[in-house]
Parts: structure tokens; sequence; C-alpha cells
């Protein structure tokens, strides 16, 4: 898919589109009691939303076994219809429609699985509204923000070489330190959006904060020269 050097936006999914952490919290809490693991504090359960599921269950200490039984877990409760608990982040219909307009392309790069992200979006009417929607894989084999974003810059025809990709022609839109650290591997300035998961201290990692839709719709406008 080639398409030159459009000006482009690529979005964050959860904490960023959706407010997904009841999705993600009651299947998370559902996993960890199926192997009889205690569950962490209201803060960490808080902050789950965006890196992928089996390395935020690994960060508690699980053996690979453990892992292996609560994504299960975890996953059926999704196929079920856990995913139905996101909600839309007030703002995207308009700001996506305002983009297209001006000519952006539209990409997700989302480390939620292909499956679920697309699910998720066209539950919220938005699916039509990008021209591609780089995830996830769900058979595991593309996880990381990083992996996910090389993905999505090649499959849209876009440098990955910051070098020899025209200046101020992608931007990161997300809400958590590892949207910003994947976006900066590849030389794309990130805007964080403070209504999502993330702290002050991980939107120092972004070249800016938007706190409104509106601030959001300002500054991808002045990062992209539109």
């Amino acid at each position: 898919m080639s398409t030159g050097h459009r000006p482009t936006v690529l979005i964050d999914v959860d904490g960023t589109i959706a407010d997904s952490l009841p999705a993600i919290a009651h299947g998370f809490r559902l996993a960890l009691e199926e192997i009889d693991h205690p569950l962490p504090p209201e803060s960490f359960i808080n902050t789950i939303p965006g890196p992928p599921m089996v390395e935020t269950l690994a960060s508690l200490g699980l053996s690979d076994e453990q892992v292996d039984r609560a994504f299960a877990v975890y996953m059926e409760h999704q196929h079920a219809g856990g995913w139905q608990r996101a909600e839309m982040f007030p703002g995207w219909p308009e700001l996506l429609r305002d983009w297209r307009k001006a000519g952006v392309q539209l990409a997700t790069a989302t480390s939620k699985g292909e499956y679920f992200a697309r699910k998720t979006l066209d539950n919220f009417g938005l699916l039509d509204a990008f021209d591609f929607i780089g995830a996830a894989s769900d058979d595991g084999s593309r996880q990381t923000k990083a992996e996910v974003i090389e993905y999505t810059l090649k499959e849209l025809g876009i440098e990955t070489d910051e070098a020899v990709r025209p200046c101020g022609s992608v931007v990161m839109v997300g809400d958590r330190i590892h949207d910003f650290e994947g976006a900066a591997q590849f030389g794309i300035p990130a805007i964080a959006v403070k209504w999502g998961y993330g702290s002050e201290s991980e939107w120092a990692s972004a070249a800016a904060v938007a706190a409104s839709p509106g601030n959001l719709n300002r500054v991808v406008r002045e990062m992209l020269y539109l």
C-alpha cells in the first residue's frame, strides 16, 4: 500500500480513543482469580490498559505456565463480550472527520489485538474513518508498540528511517510511555493525551501534551503543518 508522503496520524486505541479500563480490568481480575494469584493494588490495575496483557501478567512474577493460563482466561472474557464494556472518549468522530477533510492519512498503532481493535472501533462507528488498522497480531507474533508502528509504517509505504522521511509528515497520538518511546524509535514526535491512563512523568517523554480534543486538533495541525 503506497501512499506517498501524505501527512499521517498514528493513533493508539486503549486510553486514547477508548476508555477500556472497565473491560480490561474485569478480565484481568478474572484471570488472576483463575490462577489463585492475589490482586495487585488498584493503582496498578488502573495502569494496565496499553501494554500487551502478556507483559503485564509477566510483570507480576508469574511463571510462563501461569501467564499462559491467565491470558487464556482473559481472552475468553474478551471473546465472551467483555470488550463491549469499553466506551469512546468524547470528540473522536469530529477529530477524525476534520483531519480527513484536511487530507490527513489516519491509522491506528495499538498493542490491542487486531480483532478486538476492529470490533471496538466498529462499535464506536469509527472503523471506516481509518485508512489502515495497525495493531498487534492475533497470533502474538507482533506485540510491542515499536513492532506495531514499524508494521504500520511499512504497510502505509512510509519510510521507517527518519533520515529519509519528510520532516513533519507523521505524528503519534497516545496516552502511555510505550506510545511515546515506540514512536521515538522511528523519530516520530508523539502527543500525549491527558484523558488516558498515563501520568505526568510519562507525558514528559512526549513532544507535546493535549488536555482536550480541541487542543489535540490544534497540536496535530501545527506538527503536520496543516
